[in-house]
């Protein structure tokens, strides 16, 4: 009889445990729809006195929030009615037909509401978005930063009169913008399209160098006068002719191993640029050695062809006591060259 007693008070305690915690649980939330129903009375109290003192752009958020918090018939209607004396009567259209399914026949604002909905509906702007003919369909199309399901295009939007920022983009990147601007009562129709695609762009070419006046060949300056003194022994004057003559041979080769470089940098420009209006950066920097390298050639080979004919002539010839031989540059029949003048 004693271990019947004592089992049976574990089992009691099964039973209740579980009832007393459904109750707390039914307390706390029936206690959070009270509070929630008494802060959304709260903010539509003030929202209220907002619009009876005809503040509407203070009343709107009040009233937003409120529905938020716990939504009513009340804070509905008195939003919509801000809504229309702001003029965004595309908003306050809504949400008066929102609210008329959730009147009651006996409701006193039930005429009100459907008079209201009359009187918006043909002030209400309607922008239709559509594709153009041809055009992929974008990946998300953006109005005013909300996305619009694909079901919308072609559809009539109802919007608050003003400008609405209307954004489409593709999956290849492409994004294209399109500001609207709606008055009252207006219908505008919006068509889409990708930007084009950019081309790809045109070869680079390379600007010609700028040759600065450093850089700049200069022009061939006249050889310069080789004088020989006279001298009295045939000796001097050999060897003044060979040195004369051997600076005259290695400017000639310096000329030949000139021009042999710049008919390469003219092999290499024809390579790089067969196309002179279209040239790289390799084709002109070619174009600027062979050029430099003419220029250089020209004045190595004047000065060669001058440094060998005084050496013969000093070699050949035995000035007399006193004579002085001078070489200077003269232009010639053919080409330039120089003239041996003997002044006494």
């Amino acid at each position: 009889m004693g271990l019947t007693k004592r089992s049976a008070y574990p089992a009691a305690w099964r039973c209740v445990l579980p009832l007393a915690l459904l109750c707390a649980m039914s307390h706390v939330a029936a206690a959070q729809p009270t509070s929630s129903k008494a802060e959304a009375q709260a903010l539509f109290e003030q929202g209220r006195a907002a619009l009876e003192a005809g503040d509407c752009a203070r009343a709107v958020p009040l009233f937003r929030e409120s529905l938020s918090t716990f939504p009513a018939r009340g804070p509905l209607f008195n939003l919509a009615q801000c809504e229309s004396k702001l003029g965004k009567v595309a908003s306050a259209w809504q949400h008066l037909k929102q609210l008329l399914p959730q009147l009651e026949p006996n409701d006193f604002r039930l005429a009100s509401t459907r008079q209201q909905i009359e009187q918006l509906e043909p002030r209400v702007p309607k922008l239709v978005i559509e594709l153009d003919q041809g055009a992929p369909a974008p990946s998300e199309v953006l109005l005013d930063g909300a996305a619009l399901p694909q079901a919308s295009l072609g559809s009539e939007l109802p919007l608050d009169p003003g400008t609405h920022a209307v954004v489409a983009q593709w999956t290849d990147g492409r994004q294209t913008e399109a500001p609207v601007t709606l008055a009252e009562g207006a219908r505008q129709i919006l068509r889409l399209a990708p930007p084009p695609v950019d081309a790809a762009p045109p070869p680079a070419v390379a600007a010609p160098r700028p040759v600065r006046v450093s850089e700049a060949p200069k022009a061939a300056s006249p050889p310069p006068v080789v004088s020989a003194p006279s001298a009295p022994a045939s000796g001097t004057q050999r060897t003044v002719a060979f040195v004369v003559g051997g600076v005259g041979t290695a400017a000639l080769v310096g000329s030949l191993v000139a021009g042999g470089l710049a008919l390469k940098a003219k092999l290499d420009l024809e390579e790089e640029c067969p196309n002179p209006l279209s040239c790289n950066e390799d084709g002109m920097s070619a174009q600027s050695q062979g050029q430099t390298l003419t220029a250089t050639g020209t004045v190595l080979g004047a000065i060669g062809l001058a440094g060998i004919g005084a050496g013969l002539v000093l070699l050949l010839t035995s000035p007399q006591q006193g004579a002085t031989v001078a070489l200077t540059p003269a232009v010639l029949p053919g080409g330039g060259g120089a003239l041996l003048r003997s002044r006494f």
